[in-house]
């Protein structure tokens, strides 16, 4: 059997539920040396604790840390608010890893009317395998213990435990870990215990809070480090913050005291991984290329394209990767051992290369942490070829280009593992020397409506890749659909004429595409707009700029163009414009110039910087909604033309004016005979002896409402609760007239007052009322 087959055998299999006992999961004891922390079970319940329909007294880790193996004791203690928390809070669940974890599991127990009762039993524990990351083609052997609870209610107080044992055999001797300070959810009690062997040096740092130190102690032979929180703070967070700003707020643990010495454990990782003759024969057989350039090139394309991306993240190999011999010879590999497969194609051909270690979330914030392999998530190459530094990303599929003309790399530090490194380097990223995705719309437009749209698209560097990793992917015909579904979004009635062209200049990493349509009963709407939508995307904005405390990331180094050239038989009604919006961290240049018989029309947007710092984004607010409003451009048809469409409605409205005709000539014959007309004037003249009659009083609010008083309440809902208080001086009470508008105005003291127009249900008498909104 091949080994892919298997795998997958192995993965079907390992999916299959499993009983606690069958998978190594036991029921133990807690640990003796865990000190249990008290819970304060009589603390009151606010609302706001409860959120989750449970109530967390304590949450509480305890770690203790040996040569071998570290053990992490955890204990939760929870009180069952509302049905919602029945519905959470019934079952256990721990994930772990089968590979190098032990778990023990050591019971849930309930309390109810002073009665504590242990829930758990073995059978019921099963262990299932989800694997959260097969979507990305990562195995990790991931296990989940799961047992559902009987019997839970509200009121309960629910207490659970148990002991992980982390042997993982790379990081013997060493510690590393994170401390969350903050948790979705109110925690009224937080403590987290780490003992560790007094010889062995840690090292803390704080990030997303104020520092938080440990208080320390010795306990039998160990160093305890302790830290304790009373009605530890929930954190959501902003959004569109940074990804190099940590901002969730924890510390950091680390073993490592330098950059220098996680380089030097890398590299170990590498010692004894050999290749093959396969690879030896394969990185020979571009030695022929007239050039290095040429030869480094080969080099990155077949790793490129021709290993695919898999990674068998098991035991050592969670970090360590696999022989580059073993790597070609199965054809797959993850992102350390397509690094280390392409460094190592490289050093035959004289191009010094080595595997570096990058953070494709947080990029440039690894330089903010402290020393630690669990800093970095990702593996990539840096190589000295011709002169020059690439970077290169040997996951990344279809990428092309020169020396000079390749996609630069946005991860911004790196550590490379290679004999002598003592620190973190960058990775430059220089911006585009031109627009990366350069649109040309010709729009030819006649007077009977029918014309042509042709659009020729130019992408380089990063939108070069990006574009032909899409392509590749498509057929012709798939190319065709998906391409004519977006233009539709401009011109419904378009059809294809063929299917796209694609010019692809590897060497400059330049992709064109063009494509070719044909436009029906374009003036059916009496017009037609032109838009840059791909500008679009890069103007969006975080749900709150005001009171923010962290900076809102922007997408850079982007620079794009969109240009419009429209052609029409009759003259169009466009004036000429121009306009430079610049914020912050953007500049958009728009330019319409008419012409006879025509317009172009023209968008240029550049990111000016990746960030925009708190004081500064109610600028960048304004620019970008500015930005958004240059986007786009009507036109009205010419004089005179009137579509086919147009003239379908016209025969339509003729019929329809024919039918309503005979319809009123038969309601007139109608009235007549049924005697409507004498009906009427008797209205009239009751109407005109009510008009003759003295007037009524006008009616007003009870005089202890009058003056313009300005009610303040929670919502318009509440408001109108207050209107139906409220009484007429004839007793009645008020109602809101339906359909009447809602005034708005501010106040002498600044104020925003919303005037309501009511009136009375028994007088009809009409009322205006104020109210201040004011929720909270």
């Amino acid at each position: 059997m091949s080994f892919p087959r298997f795998l997958l055998l192995l993965s079907a299999l390992a999916t299959l539920p499993a009983r606690a006992g069958e998978a190594g999961v036991t029921l133990t004891e807690p640990p003796s040396w865990v000190e249990p922390t008290r819970v304060d079970t009589g603390r009151p319940l606010r609302e706001q604790d409860a959120v989750s329909g449970l109530h967390v007294l304590l949450s509480e880790e305890q770690v203790r840390v040996s040569p071998e193996v570290t053990e992490r004791f955890v204990r939760q203690v929870r009180r069952v608010a509302s049905s919602r928390g029945v519905e959470t809070g019934s079952k256990l669940e721990v994930k772990f890893s089968n590979t190098h974890d032990r778990l023990r599991l050591h019971g849930v127990w309930r309390t109810r009317d002073g009665v504590r009762t242990q829930l758990l039993r073995a059978e019921d524990v099963k262990v299932i395998q989800q694997e959260e990351r097969l979507d990305m083609n990562i195995y990790s052997d991931e296990r989940t213990a799961l047992a559902f609870l009987q019997d839970v209610r509200a009121g309960d107080l629910l207490e659970e435990s148990w002991t992980v044992e982390e042997g993982h055999p790379l990081f013997r001797g060493h510690h590393l870990d994170h401390i969350s300070l903050a948790q979705q959810t109110p925690v009224a009690h937080f403590v987290h215990r780490l003992l560790a062997p007094a010889d062995l040096k840690l090292y803390f740092k704080t990030h997303g809070a104020p520092t938080a130190e440990p208080t320390v102690r010795e306990v039998g032979g160990l160093r305890e480090y302790r830290w304790e929180r009373k009605d530890m703070p929930t954190f959501t967070g902003e959004d569109g913050v940074p990804a190099d700003l940590a901002v969730w707020p924890h510390v950091q643990v680390s073993s490592f005291q330098s950059w220098a010495e996680v380089a030097s454990w890398g590299l170990a990782l590498q010692d004894g991984l050999e290749g093959s003759p396969e690879l030896t024969a394969l990185a020979e057989s571009w030695r022929a290329l007239p050039s290095e350039e040429a030869r480094f090139l080969a080099a990155v394309r077949f790793v490129q394209d021709e290993v695919r991306y898999l990674g068998i993240e098991l035991g050592p190999n969670t970090h360590q990767p696999h022989a580059p011999g073993q790597v070609l010879a199965q054809r797959f590999g993850d992102c350390k051992d397509k690094a280390l497969l392409l460094a190592t194609l490289l050093r035959p051909l004289g191009i010094p290369a080595h595997v570096a270690l990058v953070n494709s979330r947080s990029q440039g914030g690894i330089s903010a942490q402290l020393p630690s392999p669990y800093a970095f998530n990702h593996a990539i190459v840096r190589a000295q070829v011709a002169g020059r530094t690439e970077w290169v990303d040997a996951t990344m599929t279809h990428q092309r280009g020169r020396l000079g003309a390749r996609s630069p790399l946005p991860y911004a530090r790196a550590l490379v593992l290679a004999p002598g490194t003592t620190a973190l380097e960058s990775i430059p990223l220089p911006p585009p020397p031109g627009p990366e995705q350069d649109a040309h719309y010709e729009l030819s437009v006649k007077d009977d409506g029918t014309g042509t749209l042709a659009i020729t698209t130019r992408y380089t560097r990063t939108e070069a890749d990006s574009a032909r990793s899409w392509l590749a992917g498509l057929s012709s015909e798939q190319l065709t659909t998906r391409t004519l579904e977006l233009r539709r979004a401009l011109f419904s009635k378009l059809t294809s004429e063929g299917t796209p062209r694609v010019q692809d200049d590897t060497d400059a990493n330049t992709l064109t595409l063009e494509e070719h349509y044909k436009l029906e009963d374009a003036w059916a709407g009496g017009g037609l707009s032109v838009a840059a939508t791909r500008v679009s995307r890069e103007l969006a904005l975080p749900r709150r700029t005001e009171g923010r405390v962290h900076p809102v990331e922007v997408d850079h180094p982007v620079h794009l163009r969109v240009r419009w050239e429209v052609h029409a038989d009759s003259l169009l009604n466009v004036a000429p414009s121009e306009k430079t919006v610049e914020g912050p961290a953007s500049r958009l240049e728009m330019s319409v110039v008419p012409r006879f018989g025509g317009f172009t029309y023209q968008v240029e947007y550049r990111s000016l910087a990746d960030r925009v710092a708190p004081d500064a984004l109610a600028r960048h607010a304004e620019a970008v909604k500015e930005m958004s409003t240059q986007l786009g451009i009507a036109f009205s048809a010419p004089v005179g033309v009137v579509s086919p469409s147009a003239m379908a409605k016209d025969t339509q409205l003729s019929r329809t004016t024919s039918l309503a005709i005979s319809g009123v000539f038969l309601v007139v014959v109608g009235a007549l005979v049924l005697g409507i007309p004498r009906r009427f004037r008797q209205f009239l003249r009751e109407r005109k002896a009510r008009r003759a009659a003295p007037p009524r009083p006008v009616r007003h609010l009870r005089e202890k409402e009058q003056g313009g008083a300005v009610m303040i309440v929670e919502s318009l809902d509440h408001a109108d609760q207050r209107i139906r208080s409220e009484r007429c001086s004839c007793g009645g009470t008020f109602e809101r007239v339906p359909d009447a508008l809602q005034l708005r105005h501010t106040g002498s003291d600044g104020r925003a007052i919303t005037v309501l127009r009511v009136r009375c249900t028994s007088c009809h008498a009409p009322q205006f009322l104020s109210f201040d909104v004011r929720p909270n």
